[in-house]
């Protein structure tokens, strides 16, 4: 069987092998749903508000696609966090070991991501077009030092795996950036970027590089796709992962590149494309009352969205979810689906913050309710709350701080936190009974 349809149900590269095209006879008339049954419908695709969670991180990886990395660790970082709130029993770091196993792969999707492995192939087709898309000063450095970027891929290629600090002298002090590494780090990284090597593992957060061929397993289709099978599988995994999503969606969900090659970043092309698939059945379009942006959704997903989503429960406990969560990471998805504006304010200047440092935003339930900034204190075991903002009124009930609470303990288990503070509560009104009930 092609690799690239081996994904399970929730998975868009599995899909073409699930479904007939539909005639025109055997069409329906367009699905309209509301703003809530549309955000239902996306927690449940992603995983966030579901009776099925995953079971593992492969699991979730071909649910979404893809999982951002991120060096951020004012808290459990990204990665593990989205791996988390959608594999409860996840435990912090794990994810490394389904890399190192060569379930899951890492490269540049909208960010530098990991992916289940059988999605390598639009990777592979990413990579063919990066040699052209490469900016001026990566390629004007790699034609400089080509005689060190040569020297390290042979080292790799005669010598196996390689980490940056066996390569070249070693630093006196850590690195700032990327203006600050070494030049064989350098090299790893633009061997990288070109699909040259690909990262075989991380430990304690470091790459180990190796060459494609000793890191993809055997069965795993490594040639890239053509342009039109590109963008089909850019169309079914978006859709597949979001549950519906309009032509933008389809241009961010896996970064502009692909929306620039495929259809010149333009909505009038990829809504043209979509009508294609629409026509043979592939996809069909979704009205949310009182928005005017055409919506899509999986012919395979259609039938769910048509009926009435099992309740997760009104005392499901809230998330703390990931600035760079997959329903949070392009702001125009929280601002369209629940007017919620979002921004890491860690990239904004301190005067200019209004929230804090690293605010992470509150589900719960369907909403996203609030927001909080804070601090894993590992050596003290300790979970503090800088600020905590509640936005929404049914997180205001004695119910909905009642499932705060519950998410808060969750939060700080899963970072071995044995205590959380609470300094600042948001309306102030609240605080002593926010403070009173984790006393509790």
């Amino acid at each position: 069987m092609d690799s690239r349809n081996q994904l399970g149900v929730h998975s868009p590269l599995g899909f073409a092998e699930q479904n007939d095209l539909k005639t025109d006879s055997q069409r329906t008339i367009m699905i309209e749903i509301s703003a809530q049954q549309a955000r239902d419908f996306i927690l449940e695709v992603q995983g966030l508000r579901t009776k099925t969670p995953c079971k593992s991180v492969l699991e979730v990886a071909r649910r979404i696609y893809n999982i951002q990395i991120d060096t951020i660790s004012v808290v459990s970082r990204s990665h593990d966090l989205i791996a988390f709130n959608r594999y409860p029993h996840y435990k912090e770091g794990s994810i490394w070991d389904y890399q190192k196993e060569g379930r899951i792969f890492e490269y540049w999707s909208h960010a530098m991501c990991l992916m289940p492995m059988e999605a390598y192939p639009l990777t592979a087709w990413r990579k063919s077009h990066y040699h052209e898309e490469m900016w001026s000063s990566f390629r004007s450095w790699g034609i400089k030092n080509k005689e060190v970027v040569e020297q390290v891929y042979n080292k790799v290629k005669e010598e196996g795996v390689t980490n940056s600090a066996s390569l070249g002298d070693k630093k006196s002090r850590p690195s700032t950036g990327w203006w600050d590494w070494k030049v064989e780090k350098r090299a790893l990284e633009y061997l990288f970027y070109l699909g040259d090597l690909m990262v075989a593992y991380r430990r304690g957060f470091q790459k180990y590089y190796d060459l494609p061929e000793r890191v993809i397993p055997a069965g795993i289709d490594a040639e890239p796709p053509s342009d039109e099978e590109a963008a089909r599988l850019i169309v079914e995994s978006t859709l597949g992962s979001l549950g519906l999503g309009t032509q933008q969606d389809v241009r961010t969900y896996h970064g502009s590149m692909p929306g620039k090659k495929l259809w010149g970043g333009k909505k009038e092309r990829v809504e043209a494309f979509l009508d294609i698939l629409m026509h043979e059945g592939l996809i069909e379009e979704v009205r949310i009352i009182g928005q005017k942006e055409r919506y899509f959704t999986l012919s395979l997903h259609a039938e769910k969205l048509r009926s009435s989503l099992e309740s997760v429960g009104e005392d499901a406990t809230v998330k703390i979810l990931s600035p760079f969560d997959n329903i949070l990471r392009e702001r125009h998805f929280p601002r369209r689906h629940w007017d919620f504006d979002y921004v890491v304010e860690c990239y904004v200047p301190p005067a200019k913050r209004v929230y804090g440092y690293f605010v992470l935003p509150i589900l719960d339930q369907s909403n996203l309710a609030g927001r909080l900034d804070a601090k894993v204190h590992r050596e003290k075991g300790m979970l503090e709350i800088k600020s905590l903002y509640i936005e929404n009124d049914e997180l205001k009930t004695s119910e909905g701080v009642e499932r705060l609470k519950a998410g808060l303990q969750e939060f700080a288990v899963f970072h071995n936190c044995s205590s959380i503070s609470i300094a600042k509560v948001n309306p102030r009104n609240m605080t002593r009974s926010v403070r009173a009930l984790l006393e509790s």
